[in-house]
């Protein structure tokens, strides 16, 4: 069934921000899916209006000719339309494949960024699980504190990563230019100063413990803890909120180097799949800042414009009927305007549109991917053996 699913988080960044993004099922009846209105570019307004508009001067063009009347056009070879047709097609096609390329590209080194991120906090987890192990058969609860607390840290500002890495793609310099209606061209220096001139603003955020899995509507991006007042006025001082919390994660693991019973060779992995998350943000944030390039834009909106105006007479001397023409003109229209319109659709996927990509969804299962790692039941598994745990384990089973 074509069941669309909807997820959004009011308030980001002082402004209403919806990420949604539609699921459909590609083999149900042709009524669900080809009449589904919402995300569509065939049934939005301009889409229509352009088409009907096309269709009316191809009605007027075959009025004229059947009236006799002196100006109607009267075109002997198709040549130039065929030539310009051609062109246009190849380059919206083009386009088009450009632009899905960019989206998944974008989906692409989104789940890479998120893996990354999971892999390296897996990886501390178990490391930090081990050495508590073998504090507590030493009686060193002074260490199991320390790593305990670092745990709680690293779960903490793991979240924080998250949530900026999310804010940051859903408002980049693509999208800001959407939401601004900018109808005249900036440059990325003037976007870029117009962002510190409205200054460090926090996105939405809910506790964990106050989330509702239940509402899929008006939900924040979810943390394990708020931002401290201290971090609040670093991040308020700072330009990149990612690579600030992204230091505090490796300033955790840096301190705690020496008391986790992991080789150091070892440990290099946590940083290395740090490192290849921050790779896959960087190669995210290319798509969300760096637009679509403007002179094939500029190029291609004047091609389809010019042969829009062109489809009525053509068609009509073409099809010299007052039913079929018009029909014609406007499925021709529809046809190459509304491919331009996808590709400008997934040219930028970090948007809020019900096309674009569900960041806060990628949030939110990678804090549950956090929160699992965590549970207590995990020692029923690794350590069945341990004193204390033998009796759960049973407990469970029965």
């Amino acid at each position: 069934l074509l069941s669309p699913c909807y997820l959004s988080f009011p308030g980001a960044r002082g402004h209403g921000c919806n990420i949604v993004m539609l699921l459909y099922y590609n083999k149900s009846c042709l009524g669900l899916l080809y009449l589904e209105r919402r995300g569509s570019v065939f049934y939005r307004l301009d889409s229509l209006f352009g088409g009907l508009l096309v269709a009316t001067l191809g009605g007027l063009v075959q009025y004229s000719r059947d009236h006799g009347w002196e100006y109607a056009p009267d075109i002997h070879h198709h040549y130039g339309f065929q030539a310009l047709a051609a062109g246009v097609t190849f380059a919206i096609v083009f386009r088009t494949q450009l632009a899905w390329n960019r989206y998944w590209e974008a989906v692409t080194q989104l789940h890479f960024m998120y893996s990354k991120y999971a892999d390296a906090y897996q990886q501390f987890y178990a490391f930090a699980e081990v050495t508590k192990h073998h504090a507590r058969k030493n009686n060193d609860e002074e260490k199991v504190e320390m790593i305990e607390e670092k745990q709680r840290r690293l779960r903490a500002n793991f979240a924080l990563l998250s949530t900026f890495s999310a804010d940051r793609l859903s408002n980049g310099d693509n999208q800001r230019m959407e939401e601004l209606h900018a109808h005249r061209i900036r440059s990325r220096a003037a976007m870029r100063v117009d962002k510190e001139w409205k200054g460090f603003q926090l996105p939405e955020m809910v506790e964990r413990g106050e989330f509702q899995r239940s509402q899929i509507d008006g939900q924040a991006f979810v943390v394990f803890e708020r931002p401290t007042r201290e971090q609040i006025q670093v991040l308020s001082r700072t330009f990149d909120a990612v690579s600030t919390v992204m230091y505090w994660i490796i300033w955790d693991l840096v301190d705690c180097i020496k008391d986790l019973d992991v080789p150091p060779p070892i440990q290099s992995r946590m940083y290395q799949e740090l490192s290849n998350g921050m790779l896959g943000f960087y190669n995210c944030l290319k798509i969300a800042d760096v637009p679509f390039p403007l002179p094939y834009a500029q190029l291609l909106g004047l091609l389809l414009i010019a042969f829009s105006c062109l489809i009525p007479f053509y068609v009509i001397i073409f099809t010299s009927s007052a039913v079929i023409g018009p029909i014609l003109c406007f499925f021709l229209f529809e046809s190459l305007w509304c491919l331009n319109e996808v590709a400008k659709e997934l040219e930028n996927p970090f948007g809020q549109d019900l096309n674009d990509i569900s960041v806060l969804d990628f949030h939110i299962r990678f804090v549950d991917v956090l929160e699992d790692v965590g549970l207590s039941e995990q020692n029923l598994v690794l350590w069945p053996h341990s004193p204390g745990v033998s009796g759960c384990k049973e407990l469970v089973i029965s």
